[in-house]
């Protein structure tokens, strides 16, 4: 059966994407996504279309704003024709053949009424200079799918926090606000010098927040960013923060919690004493006893795709503490050789290296690393999880008797 995506609205109106097999065509505004669309309010890489014969799922990739399907907001989900898909502006009906495209009234219900008037960084940008709960609100941080993290005041005793603001839309879905108080009572409790803090959440008007610990310092990202000109870290001061976050893992995974997107945002070095914390916990995936819930579905791609394991490019929810283990080897990759195992290339290419090829040595890059620093890394960079560290634990150990070993202080 040939199957297609039809454009009903937006910049592309009328334009038609037959669909291909295969399990990792994205659709999104970047030159390298195999459904490109115009409209500047997707993302580069929005949602994947998995077409396996005349079964089509749809996967959300982290998109900005989210994935609708008939107007409702979706993870992952098998399409059916005559589903409507809403990315950014655009929305796309799943068809057979070539049908002629039709008007707005044909839509599934809610589909147009589900699109924002405005776009939601906008409407969160907003809230600068105004108070959510009791913490007046200040410059952006920093920007991500799920929302816009603010620097903040807590009126209550004068303390800086970071203050993150989820986008409007989550508020309004049950099984959004569900999954945030299950996420919340997992992460409040938890407590290590290598974490970031989560001190207080909660929903105000349409808004739900999330206040942090305040790091004064930056992320490995503008890290990356700074040392840009001379490529790479000082494998002394790499090895001290792969320990950091590695202590970090070891404690989340010993409370059940997967991270999940470990990668260079997500890691924060503070200024005073070069101590790094991982953040982000809220986004991770919890087992929470018997019950198992999850703080992401199954299915879910969240992150940088440069930092995935190999296993998370498939889009597996069973994905286990090894794959956390990947991506900080990914991670420490980057710091040492000056960019991510596989750079510069398509989404395509990139996937297919992460799956099959082996990362270049790092020492070509850096030849003044250890050996015995280089080992620990590109294990950790294993393509198989069983080839891997088995644990945090086991990485923590290894990396801590090679930091002692070469005088580094942690």
């Amino acid at each position: 059966m040939s199957l297609q995506l039809l454009v009903l609205a937006g910049l592309d109106k009328g334009k038609a994407l037959p669909l291909h097999d295969g399990p990792d065509l994205m659709l999104g505004r970047s030159v390298q996504a195999h459904y490109q669309i115009n409209d500047p309010r997707a993302s580069r890489s929005h949602c994947q279309i998995l077409k396996d014969g005349d079964v089509v799922t749809l996967v959300c990739a982290g998109g900005s704003g989210g994935t609708f399907v008939n107007g409702h907001k979706v993870q992952r989900q098998i399409l059916k024709p005559g589903d409507v898909i809403r990315v950014g502006d655009t929305q796309l009906r799943l068809q057979v053949g070539d049908q002629p495209p039709n008007d707005a009234s044909t839509l599934a219900p809610g589909a147009m009424a589900a699109a924002p008037a405005a776009t939601s960084a906008t409407r969160l940008e907003s809230l600068k200079g105004q108070t959510l709960s009791h913490y007046a609100i200040g410059e952006i941080l920093g920007t991500g799918n799920s929302g816009i993290v603010f620097h903040a005041t807590d009126t209550k005793d004068g303390r800086a926090v970071a203050l993150k603001v989820l986008q409007p839309e989550f508020a309004e879905n049950d099984e959004e606000m569900q999954r945030f108080v299950r996420a919340m009572k997992t992460m409040l409790p938890l407590r290590h010098a290598n974490l970031v803090t989560l001190l207080a959440a909660g929903k105000t008007g349409p808004h739900c927040w999330v206040a942090m610990e305040h790091v004064e310092g930056e992320s490995v990202t503008q890290m990356i960013q700074r040392i840009g000109v001379a490529g790479m870290l000082d494998w002394r001061q790499t090895l001290r923060l792969a320990v950091h976050v590695a202590r970090a893992l070891e404690y989340a995974h010993g409370q059940n919690i997967i991270h999940r997107n470990i990668a260079p945002p997500n890691i924060l070095v503070r200024a005073a004493d070069k101590v790094a914390k991982l953040g982000d916990l809220m986004l991770a995936k919890a087992l929470e006893g018997t019950l198992a819930r999850q703080v992401t579905r199954p299915g879910e791609l969240l992150g940088d795709i440069n930092y995935m394991s190999p296993e998370r490019t498939r889009g597996t929810a069973d994905v286990d503490g090894r794959s956390d283990i990947y991506s900080l080897g990914a991670t420490v990759y980057a710091l040492l050789a000056g960019r991510p195992p596989f750079a510069d290339l398509s989404l395509v290419e990139t996937i297919t290296k992460i799956r099959k090829v082996d990362p270049e040595p790092p020492r070509k890059f850096q030849m003044a690393l250890p050996g015995l620093i280089e080992g620990p890394v590109l294990r950790m960079l294993a393509k198989r999880p069983e080839d891997r560290y088995q644990t945090a634990g086991e990485l923590v150990t290894e990396l801590e008797r090679v930091a002692k070993f070469q005088g580094v202080p942690l």
